[in-house]
């Protein structure tokens, strides 16, 4: 068996205070969220040594948005980062952290900010694609941004369910769909709220392929040839910035997502992830396998994108 050589970008942990707060509204959206409330460290290394990954970066899926309870969001944010850093202590060269931040809180958030990095001396930063009725590029949030650039930060996207789209499709489990639909609309948030423009510093990775934003981006693209207001803000269109960004592979490796990602992008900006516990390691190793990449394009997916992005991973 070769040495374990991937990096996991998109790996989820369960402290307990994020599962006792959120195992009602997650067990009646998420696929079979009952095997993912039994999750433990333990089983997390397992299915890494199962399928070669050498590290996963961790991360809280998602957390609902109390906009009245400052307190209590940063109080959970708190709590994970603190279990996830401790987690990196117990298991060396095992794991890294994205850290939650507690938006729409910006001042709570930037408490935590200072805090994880010099205190947990995280690798990154967590976000979510909406708080409710808004998105990442809302001006409220600004500030959040502005320090994440001035820090050079990396900053991990995961998808949720806006609250305006959680039932619109009854008996269909709300994030099949709309976990790609969010990340779709947070990037052009960020887009055409000038975000990505004024934060060239800050890292911006996506999950799932970066939604439907692939097949979209034409279309969307069109919007700046519309608006002259946006013409003069994006002189050269939206691709050149749509390909700085990153994109893990959970749930693309399949021909048509597959085919959609990389003629917007190429290799070079995507990642290697699990979404473990939510999904098995091994699918997406397996269907990775057969996107009839070369060998250096897999190397770099798997491992080498990863290290160029966050160069203080263990390795």
């Amino acid at each position: 068996m070769a040495a374990p050589h991937r990096i996991d970008i998109h790996h989820h942990v369960v402290p307990p205070r994020w599962l006792a707060e959120e195992q009602e509204r997650m067990a009646g959206t998420a696929v079979d969220f009952s095997t993912v409330a039994k999750w433990t460290p333990e089983k997390s290394l397992a299915a890494m040594d199962k399928n070669g990954v050498a590290l996963a970066v961790t991360s809280i899926s998602t957390t609902i948005t109390r906009p009245t309870e400052p307190d209590r969001m940063r109080a959970l944010a708190r709590d994970c980062n603190e279990f996830s850093a401790q987690l990196v202590q117990d298991h060396r060269g095992r794991f890294g952290v994205f850290a939650l931040l507690p938006l729409p809180h910006v001042d709570k958030c930037l408490e935590e900010i200072e805090y994880s990095s010099k205190t947990l001396r995280v690798d990154g930063f967590k976000l979510q694609t909406s708080y409710e009725d808004k998105w990442p590029g809302d001006p409220a949030f600004a500030p959040v941004f502005d320090e994440l650039n001035r820090r050079k930060a990396t900053v991990f996207f995961h998808p949720t369910v806006p609250a305006s789209c959680a039932r619109l499709l009854p008996g269909i489990n709300a994030p099949l769909m709309e976990y790609p639909f969010d990340t779709t609309r947070a990037i052009a948030s960020l887009l055409f709220s000038g975000t990505f423009a004024r934060c060239p510093n800050v890292r911006f990775i996506f999950a799932h392929g970066g939604g439907t934003m692939p097949m979209l981006a034409h279309r969307i693209g069109h919007l700046v040839q519309w608006r002259k207001d946006l013409a003069a803000q994006l002189p050269n269109g939206i691709a050149p910035i749509l390909r700085n960004l990153y994109f893990d592979v959970v749930s693309v490796t399949n021909p048509p997502a597959w085919s959609a990602v990389t003629k917007l992008m190429g290799t070079s900006q995507l990642l290697f992830g699990s979404d473990c516990p939510y999904v098995h390691t091994e699918t997406t190793v397996s269907e990775l396998a057969e996107m009839g990449l070369s060998a250096s394009e897999i190397q770099a997916i798997e491992r080498d994108n990863a290290l160029k992005l966050l160069p203080g991973l263990p390795h």
